[in-house]
């Protein structure tokens, strides 16, 4: 039976009974988002965060269910007059993912050449891997899909997914080993991203203007069962993968399992060769859990913190440093390296390392590089950017305990990173400065405070979230890692604004000693 729609409006779409099924959604005849549903009850379907924001003006809306069409009509976003306009920044259609996420797929983007683009950079990278590296990785997930369907990429689709077969025997292994990977692509002039210990990205720049990725994810065998990174773990015999085939994708003959149908049945499971746009595989809770304790992530709030700091990298080519910089280089001497964590959109870096210091750029989610002006920082050898994810214990010691190896005094540097950390992360950030600062130094911070009700708000606006922060709640937390307050602004009123105050801005600067060596 299919169902009825009630209305669509800025809530979403409101449904006047249950329904389990697929539904497709289109602005302008253009499809914009594929969703599985399944619900008992009449239920209203809200948008997905990153297309509520976007909705603003008419659109003609027409919504089908298993490939019927059950609604059309000319809907009002808002108060203007304008169609709603759904294009990305260089010019291509975009639509929304199965987890919620801005793509611009495949379909929209063969003409500007970026498909035969990606298809060819994939080649490189599965020579590459084999050549340099002895590593035999094959094309995955929702190329291998394309690639036995049709020979060419889904059009819905918007990246390249490679795996390959680790013969580790221990996640730890497995996560030296995908490092190691790493580096070598690093050093070969790829840029990397680690999403996993066991799941990287091979970033690229497309004909025309954005960013590609590949994806390359680590796969191994345990009590006889495949792990697929993430989402698979089945009992598929090794013979489905090795000896690896050949596939013809997008003209090139690619490597491929042996038995395609094997890997993408478990994946998509038997229907794999009738396309639906909304199918989104959900492993069960003991396989997400088993790779969550094994490779953590380096992915939660991401994507929102990527998006974000993209753009602001674009509007800070030619802005001024922020007034907490121009603060920080008053007190600190020419010379003294400065560790700055949660960089964003890199223009307070940029200016530190003008100004003479040398410059570790920490962040989770950098800013492409193709998003900053070329040119733009002179002397630009004492500036490095450096992954850190302060969700992450491991990673997060890891990185202190690499920066403790410098041999002179430093300073850490930190503005707006507080109040997006998660309260338990932040006793993580305190342990990482400690580390850092292990030989004596400061730590310069500056955020703003908010209410958890202005914190939600923000968040429903589309932006990243954050957290309310009192800082008298962060001195404590320092003091237990051995630092000592030596400077406050701002802190009763942060406070109240922690509180349900308005918002309020406050500063800190916090001091180590240098400790003696055991």
């Amino acid at each position: 039976m299919l169902p009825q729609v009630v209305g669509v409006g800025l809530d979403g779409i409101v449904f006047g009974a249950g329904f389990t099924g697929s539904l497709d959604v289109f602005f302008d005849d253009w499809r914009t988002w594929s969703v599985a549903v399944d619900e008992d009850e009449p239920f209203t379907l809200r948008w997905p965060k990153r297309l509520s924001t976007r909705l603003d003006g008419v659109a003609t809306v027409v919504i089908s269910a298993d490939d019927e069409e059950i609604f059309r009509d000319d809907v009002r976003f808002g108060d203007s007059d304008a169609r709603v306009e759904l294009m990305g920044r260089h010019g291509s259609r975009i639509f929304i993912d199965k987890w919620g996420l801005i793509q611009r797929p495949f379909d929209e983007r063969r003409e500007s050449g970026a498909v035969d683009a990606i298809a060819a950079n994939a080649v490189r990278v599965l020579d590459f891997l084999k050549t340099e590296l002895d590593i035999d990785a094959w094309i995955s997930f929702g190329t291998l899909l394309g690639a036995a369907r049709s020979g060419s990429v889904i059009g819905h689709d918007s990246d390249i997914d490679l795996c390959y077969l680790t013969e580790k025997v221990a996640p730890a292994e497995m996560a030296i080993e995908l490092w190691q990977i790493a580096r070598t692509l690093t050093k070969a002039g790829w840029e990397v991203r680690h999403k996993t210990s066991s799941f990287i990205t091979i970033m690229f720049q497309a004909p025309d203007g954005g960013v590609d990725g590949i994806d390359l994810y680590t796969c191994f065998y345990l009590d006889g069962l495949l792990y697929e990174t993430a989402t698979v773990r089945a009992d598929v015999p090794r013979n489905a993968i090795l000896p690896l085939g050949t596939l013809q994708f997008e003209g090139h003959p690619m490597p491929a399992p042996a038995d395609p149908a094997a890997l993408l049945s478990v994946s998509y499971g038997p229907n794999w060769r009738v396309p639906d746009p909304s199918f989104r595989h959900l492993p069960g809770d003991d396989t997400v859990t088993r790779f969550d304790d094994w490779f953590a992530s380096f992915m939660t709030q991401r994507r929102d913190w990527q998006l974000f700091n993209n753009e602001a990298a674009l509007q800070a080519r030619d802005q001024e440093p922020s007034r907490f910089a121009r603060w920080v280089t008053r007190q600190v001497p020419v010379g003294t390296k400065v560790l700055d964590l949660g960089s964003g959109a890199s223009a307070d870096v940029v200016f530190y390392a003008e100004r003479g210091h040398r410059v570790d750029s920490y962040d989770f989610a950098h800013p492409v590089k193709t998003r900053l002006k070329a040119g733009r920082l002179r002397g630009g050898s004492r500036l490095r950017r450096k992954p850190l994810n302060l969700l992450d214990e491991r990673d997060a010691f890891t990185a202190g305990a690499l920066a403790a190896r410098f041999k002179k005094r430093q300073v850490v540097t930190a503005q707006g990173l507080i109040e997006a950390l998660p309260p338990r992360s932040r006793e993580t950030f305190w342990r990482f400065t400690s580390m850092a600062l292990s030989r004596g130094g400061r730590a310069y911070l500056e955020g703003v405070s908010r209410s958890a009700r202005r914190c939600k708000r923000r968040r429903d606006s589309g932006l990243p979230r954050l957290w309310p922060v009192d800082p008298a709640d962060l001195v404590r937390q320092a003091e237990a890692t051995g630092g000592r307050l030596v400077h406050s602004s701002g802190f009763e009123a942060a406070g109240k604004a922690s509180r349900g105050g308005p918002p309020a801005r406050w500063r800190m600067v916090v001091e180590w000693p240098e400790q003696e060596e055991v």
